[in-house]
C-alpha cells in the first residue's frame, strides 16, 4: 500500500488472489483467536480415564462432538485420544462444529494461508490421522451452539472448550440456552466437558459457580476437574 485510500487496497485485492486470500483469513482468523494443540492436557487425561472406565458402553460405537471447535485442534486431539483408548476408527465418529465459516474451512482442510508456520506445524501434528484415513471418521459443520435445537443425533461425549463464560458467550440466558442444548444432545450417561483459559475479568462476569448452577439446571451431575467442569447426564 502506498496510500491511505481504501480504494487502492480494494483494487490490489481484486487483482491478486493470493493477497486476497491472505487478507480475508488474517481478518477472520486473527492471532488473538488463539487455538493450538494440547491446551487442556488435564482435561484430556480425565476424558481418557472416563473412556476406559466406560468402554463396555461403546461396544456399538462411540459418537463425539467438539462444540465451538475453533480451528479444530481439539477435534483432531479427540480422534487421537479415541485411538489411544483402543477404539477402532470404524467404530467411532467425531464432529467438530463452529459458527465461523473460516474456522470451519481451516479445520477441515488444515489451511492457514496467512500463517504458514502454523499450517506446517498443524499438518505435522495431524499427518498420522490423514495417512491412516482416520480423518474420514471426522466431519466439520457450521453450527451456533446457542441457536441449534436438539436433533435426533446423540453423543456419548461433548467437548465445549474456550467459549462458555468468555467474550463471545457470557450472558446467563445465552449460557443456559447453550448448555441446555448440548445436554439435550447427550446420550444417557454421556459427558459434557468445558474448560477455558479466560483471564480473571471474565471469571468475575461468569464465575465457575454460575457454570455449575447452569450445568445442574440442565440435568447434569457436575464434577469439578483440575481443568474446567464435567457434567454427566443422569436422567
Amino acid at each position: 500500500m502506498t496510500s491511505a485510500n481504501p480504494a487502492e487496497l480494494l483494487r490490489s485485492l481484486l487483482a491478486d488472489e493470493k493477497k486476497r486470500r491472505h487478507f480475508f483469513f488474517l481478518n477472520f482468523l486473527p492471532p488473538r483467536y488463539g487455538g493450538g494443540f494440547n491446551r487442556y492436557p488435564k482435561q484430556l487425561d480425565f476424558l481418557k480415564d472416563w473412556l476406559r472406565e466406560n468402554r463396555r458402553r461403546f461396544n456399538d460405537g462411540i459418537n463425539c462432538l467438539d462444540a465451538a471447535c475453533g480451528c479444530g485442534e481439539g477435534t483432531y486431539e479427540l480422534a487421537a485420544l479415541l485411538l489411544d483408548c483402543g477404539h477402532c476408527p470404524e467404530t467411532f465418529h467425531i464432529c467438530g462444529s463452529t459458527i465461523e465459516p473460516f474456522e470451519l474451512f481451516a479445520a477441515a482442510h488444515v489451511f492457514f494461508p496467512h500463517d504458514l508456520q502454523r499450517q506446517a506445524n498443524y499438518q505435522r501434528h495431524v499427518a498420522p490421522l490423514f495417512s491412516d484415513e482416520i480423518s474420514k471418521r471426522m466431519a466439520f459443520r457450521l453450527e451456533d451452539i446457542v441457536g441449534t435445537p436438539a436433533t435426533a443425533e446423540r453423543f456419548h461425549a461433548i467437548l465445549c472448550n474456550g467459549i462458555l463464560g468468555g467474550p463471545f458467550l457470557h450472558e446467563k440466558v445465552a449460557l443456559e440456552k447453550a448448555v441446555a442444548g448440548l445436554a439435550a444432545r447427550l446420550n444417557l450417561g454421556g459427558i459434557l466437558l468445558a474448560a477455558d483459559k479466560f483471564h480473571g475479568g471474565w471469571k468475575k462476569k461468569a464465575p465457575a459457580t454460575l457454570l455449575v448452577e447452569i450445568f445442574t439446571k440442565a440435568g447434569l451431575e457436575v464434577l469439578k476437574l483440575e481443568e474446567g467442569l464435567a457434567g454427566i447426564k443422569t436422567g
